[in-house]
């Protein structure tokens, strides 16, 4: 798994200026699909992870506790209604576990920049390469308003999901109807550059596609 284009592109693909908390600015790419900061957050907290306590499926998080994931870029993830008036916008990851598990919870850096402070996480089977029916969730979280900064992580919570080993699911980062005009970013991860496959949902369609895979830890026992 990992996620969408650098952030040197991002650069070069910047058309508009937005105000968040504090009087922090962000520019978005010209298809809405990826967002960074122009001012940064001085708030920086600990990330409160929880590895200690669950079996780990999937992490890409760093080992620093103050800068666990990269502060300043990431994916956005956007309702019909959201304000910046690209429509919906979904990013999904592939998992497939190794062994017979359950999945329990999904762990990311979240941040709401307009609309409503919601974001919505479900599992989804495989449909040829491409996220398919849901299977669990979806999960509701509440989120931070804009915040870009470090390392508050944002939790979604499932009632023990089995998985099947060698099985191919989707962990899907998007909205519902309580999300309907949010537009949140996703940050990414600072561990591995190298792009890897996706699956991202614009106009109606799933699209397979690679790139750096966002920030995530995804947990189960």
């Amino acid at each position: 798994m990992k996620k969408i284009l650098g952030m040197y592109s991002v650069l070069l693909l910047v058309v508009s200026f937005n105000s968040v908390a504090a009087g922090q600015t962000y520019t978005t790419t010209d298809d809405g699909e990826r967002t960074v900061t122009i001012s940064l957050s001085n708030v920086v907290v600990a990330a409160e992870q929880s590895h200690a306590k669950r079996k780990t499926l999937f992490s890409n998080f760093s080992d620093y506790t103050y800068a666990t994931y990269f502060c300043c870029s990431g994916t956005s993830i956007s309702g019909p209604n959201a304000q910046h008036g690209f429509g919906t916008f979904w990013v999904a990851l592939p998992l497939t576990p190794k062994l017979n598990v359950t999945l329990t919870q999904v762990e990311a850096p979240f941040f709401t920049l307009s609309g409503a402070p919601s974001i919505a996480v479900w599992l989804a089977a495989d449909a040829n390469g491409l996220p398919g029916d849901t299977i669990s969730g979806p999960v509701d979280v509440s989120l931070p308003p804009g915040f870009f900064g470090c390392c508050a992580l944002s939790t979604a919570r499932f009632a023990s999901v089995p998985l099947t080993k060698g099985t191919q699911y989707w962990i899907v980062i998007g909205t519902d109807s309580n999300s309907m005009d949010s537009n949140d970013v996703w940050l990414l991860n600072t561990t591995d550059m190298r792009h890897h496959p996706i699956a991202t949902y614009s106009n109606g369609t799933w699209r397979a596609t690679t790139g750096l895979v966002p920030a995530i830890d995804i947990f189960g026992k």
